[in-house]
């Protein structure tokens, strides 16, 4: 369990995440979301499956698959009012063989929880339970949305 007001202490959401990339970083950002469109069918399952949760994401401006994801959360959090908290910076530790994070920056929770690879989102319902995990993309279904459905009607 985690205290999500801590949490939500220390995050910002998805827009906020966007807005505060360098410039570069944030037209890319903003070219998938611009140009992405959510399958409506899925998002109105998401919308019973997703209500009452939190979604906690770990996600850096150098990440590939971060630069994919975070846009269609964007969109979800804008269309499903979900609250998304990010934790922004996600920075490695190429030079501590023990550790694959460098902590700070990075939050502590990113070790705590076993966070090996990014975009991590974590689902948790109002009491700071976890419901379900989904790892850097899809992999079982084709979008984003999809995968999200899956992960939380498979728990």
């Amino acid at each position: 369990m985690v205290n999500l007001n801590d949490i939500r202490s220390r995050t910002i959401n998805v827009r906020d995440y966007i807005n505060s990339l360098k410039d570069q970083d944030k037209e890319k950002f903003l070219e998938v979301y611009n140009t992405y469109r959510l399958n409506i069918g899925v998002v109105r399952e998401l919308e019973k499956v997703l209500k009452d949760l939190t979604v906690i994401v770990f996600s850096a401006a150098w990440c590939g698959d971060c630069k994919r994801a975070m846009p269609v959360m964007l969109q979800l959090e804008e269309q499903l009012g979900l609250e998304v908290l990010v934790f922004s910076s996600i920075k490695i530790a190429p030079l501590d063989p023990e550790n694959k994070w460098a902590v700070p920056p990075s939050p502590p929770e990113i070790n705590e929880w076993g966070v090996s690879a990014i975009p991590w989102f974590n689902f948790y319902d109002a009491e700071g339970n976890l419901v379900g995990t989904l790892i850097e993309k899809p992999r079982v279904k084709e979008t984003l949305e999809e995968e999200i459905l899956h992960v939380l009607k498979n728990k």
